[in-house]
Order: C-alpha cells, then sequence, then structure tokens
C-alpha cells in the first residue's frame, strides 16, 4: 500500500470516528433534554399534589385541634366515656381519611403530623383518667380545652408544616 492509500485509509477512520463521537454526543444532549423536559412535566404534576397535600394536612390538624373537635363533637348528656371515645373516633377517621398525603409530605412533617395526633389523644386520654366514665362530659370538656391551650400542639404542626411547604412551593 502507498502513503497515498495509508492517508486516505487514516482520514475514513478519523472520520468515521468522529462521526460515531458527534452523534453519541447529539444522542446524550438528547437524552439530557428529555430528562429534563421530563423533570419539568413531573414537577408541573407534582408540585400541586404535594401543595394540596400540605393543605389537607393543615385542615386535618384544623379538625383534629381540641378547640374545634371539643366544640363539634361536645353535646349536653354525655358521659364522660362517651365524649371521650366520639373525640378518639373522630380524631382516627380524620387520620385514616388523608393518610394517602404522606406519600407527598417530607418524612419530617409526617411525623410531625402523626405526634400531634397522638398527643392530642394523649392529652384527651389523660384528662379522661382523671373524671369517673360515667359523670357529665361538661367539665371534662373544658378540662380538655385547658390543658390543650398550655400545650399548642396543633400550632406548633402547622408551623412546621409551614416552614416545609415553603421549600416545596418556592
Amino acid at each position: 500500500m502507498n502513503v497515498l492509500g495509508i492517508c486516505i485509509l487514516v482520514s475514513v477512520v478519523i472520520l468515521v470516528a468522529g462521526a460515531v463521537y458527534v452523534t453519541k454526543m447529539v444522542m446524550e444532549a438528547k437524552a439530557k433534554i428529555a430528562a429534563l423536559e421530563n423533570s419539568k412535566d413531573n414537577r408541573a404534576v407534582m408540585l400541586p399534589l404535594r401543595l394540596q397535600a400540605y393543605e389537607r394536612m393543615a385542615l386535618f390538624l384544623e379538625r383534629i385541634d381540641p378547640n374545634q373537635l371539643v366544640l363539634r363533637i361536645h353535646n349536653t348528656g354525655l358521659t364522660v366515656l362517651q365524649e371521650q371515645n366520639l373525640l378518639l373516633t373522630a380524631i382516627r377517621s380524620e387520620f385514616e381519611h388523608n393518610i394517602s398525603q404522606q406519600i407527598y409530605l417530607s418524612d419530617a412533617v409526617w411525623q410531625r403530623v402523626c405526634e400531634a395526633k397522638s398527643d392530642i389523644e394523649s392529652i384527651i386520654t389523660t384528662v379522661a383518667a382523671d373524671y369517673d366514665k360515667d359523670a357529665d362530659s361538661r367539665e371534662f370538656a373544658e378540662m380538655v380545652l385547658t390543658v390543650t391551650a398550655q400545650k399548642p400542639v396543633v400550632e406548633l404542626a402547622i408551623q412546621i408544616l409551614k416552614a416545609d411547604m415553603q421549600k416545596w412551593a418556592y
């Protein structure tokens, strides 16, 4: 083979290698663009779902706040045991209704929501233990509100919820 043939062969090999390299780079760039667009689409779908979950958790916390819950549930003529059971049942029902929202919340927020629920259930149970189960529930309801005022469980959980939501929303 002569020098001219070798030069042509080397040139063809370099051109083919360059074409393969350029094609690979173009394909990688297209893949990155597609991934970025998919990520944008994903965020466009996920952000509203995540914000809705934060809204629902705020509503959940407000609904289980004893200041709201006792007003909604308390009824004259109920015994302490009846009111305690109604309050705890309402909390558990609200929780079960909203449990699926945890997949959109951060682990720290979900943990705080669960702790708030447990704290409120504990307050209700602890206060009820100080009363005769068959007594009228009026004093019991007032004591639940008094204890809750001293331990703002819901307000603290909502503050954490809001702070975490700000990270996702902006």
